[in-house]
């Protein structure tokens, strides 16, 4: 059954619209002014929205632009109700994104067929767009693989071919360099390898974080560990400063939120500026445990929540260097956790907010 929010703040004409297409078996949920109706669309992510034009402290423009540009429903097909026949309007409207009108009054039949027009044009796009994205994702993916494949199984190979020369020379001086270096190239492929199981997981309607036993964790020294072990897979110099609450956490299973916290300290690690420290500030707040990281970055990128996606990064290709998974890995679980992942860049800052429901005993 396809969802419909309906923002309308003539009391009567929504109550009508409403018994219309639930009577064609819609689910419809209604608003009557435009602060609901925002609400409403991001609790309920509806598959279609129709909503009047001049409504209360903004109009409908308003909401679309709000809802195109700010909450990131980029493909949510929208159609206006407008007691005007206005080419300016309409043109207004086309212009931020919208998908049809409707001119008041309208008849039963006309709401109806363009409703189910606009629903299958979007059901059309979505299979599109799934097999760009996977068509999007092999590209992507073969042009990472010389670097986050080849490259630590060079280092393996190479360096497990020294340390085997130094033994038979019966030299063992730096032996336990080339052992750490062989075991950070592991790592990293351990990492990437995951992150594409955990991916093929997701896409197939699998949670990889399923029943999991938890135990008793230490937020401070989980995050302090995950950032010593990158910090040695690095040859650049980072500072890292934890600000904010020590406490423990019993909620979740230790290696998926070690695996998490790595993945999300990795992605600010990556194109930090060591001339800047990077800061968490952790605290519990309304039975949720808050983690807000930053970092100054390198170069010259945005990034916002809305563009996480599989195999995207921000960054241009000539500098990718990682499998483009992280953050989306990291969103999916968090999501999973009935939790919120917010991501924004400003002023070459780079700002995680990672929010989970916890408990402290």
């Amino acid at each position: 059954m396809s969802r419909i929010v309906l923002i309308e703040d003539d009391l009567l004409l929504a109550e009508n619209t409403s018994l219309i297409l639930t009577l064609n078996g819609y689910e419809c949920f209604v608003a009557n002014s435009t602060k609901d109706g925002i609400l409403l669309i991001e609790e309920i992510k509806p598959d279609l929205v129709v909503c009047d034009i001049m409504l209360d402290s903004m109009d409908g423009f308003d909401v679309l632009r709000i809802i195109r540009q700010e909450k990131g429903f980029i493909n949510l097909p929208f159609i206006f109700l407008s007691g005007l026949a206005d080419l300016t309007d309409k043109r207004k409207g086309m212009n931020l994104g919208a998908d049809d009108f409707l001119t008041k009054p309208y008849s039963s039949k006309d709401l109806i067929e363009t409703i189910q027009a606009r629903i299958e044009i979007s059901s059309v796009k979505k299979v599109n767009a799934e097999i760009e994205t996977r068509k999007n994702a092999i590209d992507v993916f073969y042009q990472i693989s010389t670097h986050e494949y080849l490259t630590p199984l060079n280092g393996i190979i190479n360096f497990g071919t020294l340390l085997e020369e130094m033994i038979s020379q019966n030299d063992l001086t730096d032996a336990g360099s080339i052992v750490k270096a062989i075991q950070i190239s592991g790592q990293r492929m351990l990492r990437v390898t995951r992150k594409l199981l955990w991916h093929n997981q997701l896409v197939n309607g699998i949670n990889p974080w399923g029943s999991t036993s938890k135990s008793k964790i230490n937020v401070v020294e989980l995050q302090n560990s995950s950032f010593s072990f990158l910090k040695n897979s690095t040859t650049s110099q980072f500072d890292f400063n934890i600000q904010g609450d020590a406490f423990y956490l019993f909620d979740f299973n230790r290696d998926s939120l070690e695996q998490m916290i790595t993945e999300l300290l990795q992605n600010v690690i990556q194109y930090s500026d060591p001339k800047f420290e990077i800061t968490s500030d952790n605290y519990f707040e309304n039975e949720m445990v808050v983690l807000t990281i930053k970092n100054h970055y390198k170069g010259t990128y945005t990034m916002s929540t809305s563009m996480i996606k599989p195999f995207y990064q921000a960054h241009y290709s000539k500098d990718m260097n990682g499998s483009g998974l992280g953050l989306y890995i990291i969103k999916e679980w968090v999501e999973r956790q009935k939790g919120s992942l917010e991501v924004n860049t400003y002023n070459n800052t780079f700002e995680v907010v990672l929010k989970v429901p916890a408990s402290l005993s």
